[in-house]
């Protein structure tokens, strides 16, 4: 199992689980986070697939190549400001007033942002718009990035 796994693993241990819906719905909000900047780079495709099937691939470690490229296809698609911000509150729309749904949906953006350990303008735009959408306090968010960059620090031995 890959140390980026592992670290998911960690991440996503304490979310519960959720209905299919919700969960295409986190994947959509990851998806969108990962499409943000315009370029769709080899490590965070490999973050989503991670991501995918803790959430939906029954214990798989990551999905298939076909199953990769079926969730890819679904999501891709225009994507420019309005289209995103659109697609997000859909997705949002989706959890409904499910607080640890959104907290996840949080979460699993984080977790892609920090895939690539590169910031760009509108991933940060990306980040504000999705605190407001899901209607979470900087202090929950502050405290999901805080936990994040536990989890993701490479162990020392």
């Amino acid at each position: 199992m890959t140390s980026f796994r592992l670290a998911v693993d960690k991440a996503l241990a304490s979310i519960p689980p959720f209905d299919r819906a919700t969960a295409e719905a986190v994947l959509e909000i990851a998806y969108l986070a990962m499409a943000v900047d315009e370029q769709l780079r080899d490590e965070e495709i490999d973050a989503f697939s991670v991501i995918a099937a803790a959430m939906i691939g029954g214990g798989k470690s990551k999905l298939d190549d076909a199953a990769l490229r079926k969730w890819l296809d679904r999501f891709s698609g225009e994507l420019d400001r309005d289209s995103i911000h659109d697609r997000l509150e859909a997705a949002v729309k989706v959890l409904g007033g499910d607080r640890p749904a959104r907290l996840t949906a949080y979460r699993v953006a984080c977790l892609m942002a920090m895939c690539d350990l590169d910031a760009a303008d509108r991933e940060f735009e990306f980040d504000l718009d999705l605190i407001a959408t899901l209607g979470l306090s900087q202090e929950e968010a502050d405290t999901i990035v805080e936990d994040l960059n536990v989890v993701m620090a490479p162990s020392e031995n």
